[in-house]
């Protein structure tokens, strides 16, 4: 095992939130926390963020809750709704099931991270969409919780997600971000690099906080057999994220970084990271990660896996 480069070290910090629980991993409650719990003392952990799971099923957790040198931090999902009335309520039940939580186990959790996909009806109206938006953040942010809102994928995303991301520049003083997709088990729920491109330059312009969710596992863009389509890779979408607020890019070049299957164009020093001719110091990579938060994967194991191979671990 290789010692990690102080600028991958600053580029995969707390990179990856566990969510076993969800496809293709798909594990039973017990065995997805008793995994996030154990990779807790493992030498890689410095790269484990948080523990996904729906608010909902917070109060399934407490049988298993035990003592812990220190709290473990989570990032919980919202219930969203097929409309802003059923979004609302949701929001209220996913509160009571938080706070209950934490008052039940109160040194032993940090739970400060909300994700909630908005209704596509919400997006008919930009008004309507700017008040969702503000009112849920101030609500959840009184509640010590940072709010990702995702605009739910499919046709017309980035119309919907153009809109979101006016809605939260509106509410830059509250504690929000924008929350993409970036795969899923189809080909469907792939988004394209030209999307993601769009989505990391939109973040990057209007200051809004990026998290990512789902097709992340392996560092490098690939084609993948089981699936039937090429899939992101972590690298990629990191490095471009970081490279772009440093470098000021262009869209397009953002999605070359996006294009690129050579491992070997990712580059990793103890003084920089660098693509192509592009870099990016590992002093400044600590102060740009915070604009680029996270992503969600149902595998601790598989990324650190490929890095290794990749001897950058």
């Amino acid at each position: 095992m290789n010692a990690p480069k102080k600028s991958l070290r600053a580029l995969m910090s707390r990179l990856i939130d566990y969510a076993g629980l969800y496809p293709p991993a798909s594990l039973s409650l017990p065995d997805a926390f008793g995994n996030f719990v154990t990779y807790q003392t493992d030498p890689d952990a410095w790269m484990l963020a948080r523990f996904v799971i729906p608010a909902g099923r917070l109060a399934e957790l407490s049988p298993w809750m035990t003592n812990f040198d220190g709290a473990l931090s989570f990032t919980v999902l919202g219930r969203s709704g097929k409309d802003i009335g059923e979004f609302s309520e949701g929001i209220n039940l996913d509160l009571q099931s938080i706070q209950s939580f934490c008052a039940l186990h109160p040194t032993q959790v940090v739970v400060d991270m909300f994700e909630v996909s908005l209704p596509v009806s919400a997006f008919d109206d930009q008004y309507a969409l700017n008040d969702l938006v503000k009112q849920t953040a101030e609500q959840l942010n009184v509640n010590g919780l940072t709010v990702f809102f995702e605009a739910p994928f499919g046709e017309g995303w980035q119309a919907r997600a153009d809109k979101l991301f006016y809605a939260l520049r509106k509410v830059k003083d509250k504690h929000v971000g924008f929350k993409l997709r970036t795969g899923g088990v189809t080909v469907e729920s792939f988004p394209s690099t030209e999307q993601v491109a769009w989505a990391i330059v939109e973040a990057r312009d209007s200051g809004i906080p990026l998290k990512c969710t789902a097709g992340l596992h392996h560092p490098i863009r690939h084609f993948n057999e089981s699936v039937g389509t090429k899939m992101h890779g972590f690298l990629n979408v990191f490095g471009a994220g970081v490279l772009a607020v440093a470098n000021g890019i262009s869209q397009d070049l953002v999605q070359f970084i996006l294009d690129d299957e050579d491992p070997s164009s990712f580059r990793f020093g103890e003084d920089e990271f660098t693509w192509k001719g592009l870099r990016v110091a590992a002093s400044d990579l600590e102060k740009i990660r915070h604009r680029f938060i996270s992503f969600g994967s149902c595998s601790f194991d598989e990324p650190r896996e490929d890095l290794k191979q990749l001897d950058l671990l």
